[in-house]
């Protein structure tokens, strides 16, 4: 490999020297995960509602999510609460599919880069890979796109919850405060309606892995206006519905294993 371009010159190697079993746990985690870009406390206020337990844990120097069971209607799915970022959330994604996870309905937040209300709810179709994560798992470019199949079976469940949304570009980054006036112009450009900071990763892990993903997202601030910029209320009233939304749909899904 180039060392000026390594992250450009994918190894196509599908061994890693650490692979996500590693530790060979004894968690069988259900089939369709929820996987929330939420609070804790939202993530425990949800429980509250709902037949749930413990099913294992994921342990890290500075996240240590409980996996749980979530039982509605007869119908049982993974939940697990996802940290912030492209590389965090990925690590922990493939760890849940190397024992048993293989639909995953993402659902968090994002800024609004056009004229958006707060808490708009939007269905990714194509995410631009402005990270570094993504091209671990799949070949260099400028978009991934979801999976279609998978996108339609989501399609046809919101359908039947009657819920208003948009599908969207998203651009995923590593930069939080690097999100200049140039390159809010330029992914706007390239159709971008919202940045956030995991979906091309999350999505390229789900490809590499051969499984099901979506993201649902909900807006929060807005940069729409880069002389005004608004944080809003960073979509906090989306943060519960997100939860039901996502469980309503993963619920209708089909039956689990």
């Amino acid at each position: 490999m180039k060392e000026e371009r390594c992250i450009l010159q994918i190894d196509k190697d599908p061994k890693a020297v650490i692979e996500p079993d590693y530790e060979k746990q004894p968690f069988k985690f259900h089939s369709k995960l929820l996987f929330a870009f939420v609070p804790k406390e939202d993530i425990d206020n949800f429980l509250e509602q709902v037949p749930h337990k413990v099913l294992g844990s994921y342990d890290t120097i500075s996240f240590q999510p409980d996996i749980y069971e979530i039982e509605r209607n007869g119908e049982y799915f993974t939940l697990c609460q996802a940290p912030l970022g492209g590389p965090a959330s990925v690590q922990l994604l493939d760890w849940l599919i190397s024992y048993g996870v293989n639909q995953v309905l993402t659902v968090g937040n994002a800024g609004a880069l056009t004229d958006l209300p707060e808490n708009e709810m939007l269905l990714v179709k194509r995410a631009i890979r402005d990270e570094g994560t993504s091209f671990h798992y799949v070949e260099p470019g400028q978009f991934i796109d979801l999976n279609q199949g998978f996108l339609k079976q989501v399609e046809d469940v919101l359908a039947t919850l009657d819920l208003k949304y948009d599908e969207i570009t998203t651009w995923t980054t590593d930069g939080f405060f690097r999100e200049t006036p140039k390159k809010d112009a330029h992914f706007r450009q390239l159709g971008a309606a919202t940045v956030e900071m995991e979906c091309a990763s999350l999505a390229a892990c789900a490809q590499f892995r051969k499984v099901d993903f979506a993201q649902i997202l909900f807006t929060a601030d807005t940069l729409a206006d880069i002389d005004n910029y608004d944080e809003r209320d960073w979509g906090y009233e989306s943060h519960s519905a997100g939860l039901e939304i996502g469980s309503k749909v993963l619920t209708k899904l089909g039956k689990n294993e």
